[in-house]
């Protein structure tokens, strides 16, 4: 199954749109939290919002999370073990004050911790070769010198 998350705090109707045209055509189950966007999904299950119960049951259900480059959904999704594909909020499209999301994208994936997604081919090549998809790299609930280090840095 894959997650979308959008986070809570802004809709991101350009990824959610994304996932949703891909199932159109797709048998992949797909769910998608995508708080007050304008776009409503036709081929996916959504919510607007989950409960923290609803989040992790989903999340916990999920082999694949789809996300904005929200710190949250990035340090849950590697401490459990999950396949991520990262697709940043762009200040170009006024779905953020700037580009810290595309900063942190850019940085999670050259050491090698996600996948990155900058347009929308990335995300159809990707999704055409989800059973070769996996976590790149798992963290422990205690993070290492190297990642604090790495995170204090971006």
């Amino acid at each position: 199954m894959i997650f979308v998350t959008v986070g809570t705090q802004a809709p991101f109707d350009r990824l959610i749109k994304l996932v949703d045209e891909w199932a159109k055509s797709s048998e992949v189950e797909c769910f998608a939290q995508t708080s007050k966007g304008s776009y409503t999904p036709k081929y996916i299950e959504h919510k607007e919002f989950l409960t923290e119960q609803e989040f992790n049951k989903v999340f916990a259900k999920a082999s694949v999370i789809i996300s904005h480059a929200g710190m949250g959904t990035i340090i849950s999704s590697l401490r459990e073990g999950k396949t991520l594909l990262t697709f940043p909020r762009l200040a170009k499209y006024k779905e953020h004050r700037n580009d810290h999301q595309l900063a942190t994208t850019k940085a999670f994936s050259q050491k090698g911790y996600i996948y990155p997604i900058f347009t929308e081919k990335h995300l159809k090549e990707h999704l055409s070769r989800l059973n070769e998809l996996r976590c790149l790299k798992r963290i422990g609930d205690q993070a290492n010198d190297d990642l604090l280090t790495f995170l204090r840095d971006i």
